[in-house]
């Protein structure tokens, strides 16, 4: 049986009633009066199941995390390449797994802090920064779509990236794997220590890229996984051919020049990944005691540390790599610099 109550602090009409063992107050908006609290005592139990089923027929319209993440995942598709939309709905439902069936305009700045917080527990700063990157494509689509007030994500602030060291091969350490590898895994290593190409972009080269007379790359493509896309950032560049890397291809091309692809696996087929590769490295950095290892992001590293060693102009080091600013470049591709401070004058 319903009946009628008066809100302490605003003073408005409350109906009250027991619904599945619960106690349930709905407000009414309207501030009471006697004539208007005999009115509602005569028709409170009508009332307040009107009051009742019009809340929760607004709650079920309510547009849910889940369903809107993945909407705006799939409209924001032809944004990513095939390789990175997949990447992005594997996030999105690692995230509706948190967030699941909650209302958009029901998540909290302490929700996302809470999420915030249990993730950092089993993840890296950095894969967290990667998941609001998500979060923050998806609220701020409900924002403009005025699905919510404010952006829950806002307020809460990013955690942040501990300062680490660059880790990249000394020339001792480069010139070891050099020399104690053989036949393709020799080429290759070789190559990304003077080319420092990314590994997708590695089993991606087509000799048709190549121009031995102009000394020129063309980076156009690399495969990630099988899937064969634009470089990343969906940015072809050509860059410089060094004479070291021209050697080594010259080598290389008495073992795959009749091939489309510069270096492919033992088969003769294109590498899917550069899984196998990144094996092989490891394996000879182990036999050769190099502690920490590596493979060919270590060894892009190590290229970009020696560009910068030897004073080359920032600009070209960073068309080189791929790069759009330095502090991306500085940050995670630059190991230790040297410098030779005899030279300074007194």
């Amino acid at each position: 049986m319903a009946y009628v109550v008066i809100h302490p602090k605003t003073g408005n009409v409350l109906l009250q009633n027991v619904v599945k063992g619960k106690n349930i107050r709905l407000s009414t908006g309207k501030k009471a009066t006697g004539r208007l609290m005999g009115w509602y005592a005569t028709h409170a139990e009508d009332e307040f199941w009107k009051l009742y089923y019009q809340k929760n027929k607004e709650a079920e319209e309510k547009m849910s995390f889940a369903e809107y993440a993945r909407y705006i995942v799939d409209i924001t598709k032809n944004n990513r390449n095939e390789f990175t939309q997949r990447a992005e709905i594997k996030k999105i439902e690692k995230l509706i797994k948190y967030f699941g069936d909650i209302a958009l305009d029901d998540i909290k700045p302490s929700m996302i802090q809470a999420w915030q917080n249990a993730y950092l527990k089993n993840f890296a700063p950095k894969t967290v920064k990667d998941y609001r990157s998500s979060l923050s494509v998806v609220f701020k689509f409900a924002y403009n779509d005025d699905i919510i007030r404010k952006n829950p994500l806002t307020p809460v602030k990013s955690p942040k990236l501990p300062r680490r060291i660059v880790d990249v091969f000394s020339d001792e350490e480069r010139k070891l794997l050099i020399e104690h590898s053989s036949g393709q895994l020799q080429n290759l290593i070789s190559f990304v220590f003077y080319s420092g190409l990314r590994a997708g972009e590695i089993i991606g080269l087509k000799w048709e890229n190549i121009d031995f007379e102009k000394n020129k790359i063309n980076v156009c493509m690399r495969v990630r996984k099988g899937t064969v896309d634009l470089p990343k950032g969906d940015k072809i560049r050509l860059i410089d051919l060094l004479s070291q890397a021209k050697q080594v291809l010259l080598t290389q091309r008495q073992l795959t020049g009749l091939s489309k692809f510069v270096f492919h696996s033992k088969d003769g087929k294109p590498y899917f990944s550069e899984t196998s590769i990144t094996q092989s490295i490891q394996e000879l950095c182990k036999k050769l005691g190099i502690e920490k290892g590596g493979g060919l992001q270590k060894m892009r590293r190590t290229h970009n540390t020696m560009l910068k060693q030897c004073g080359l102009p920032l600009d070209w080091i960073l068309n080189q790599m791929g790069h759009e600013t330095d502090e991306v470049n500085r940050n995670h591709y630059t190991g230790t610099i040297t410098v030779d401070v005899s030279k300074i004058i007194a």
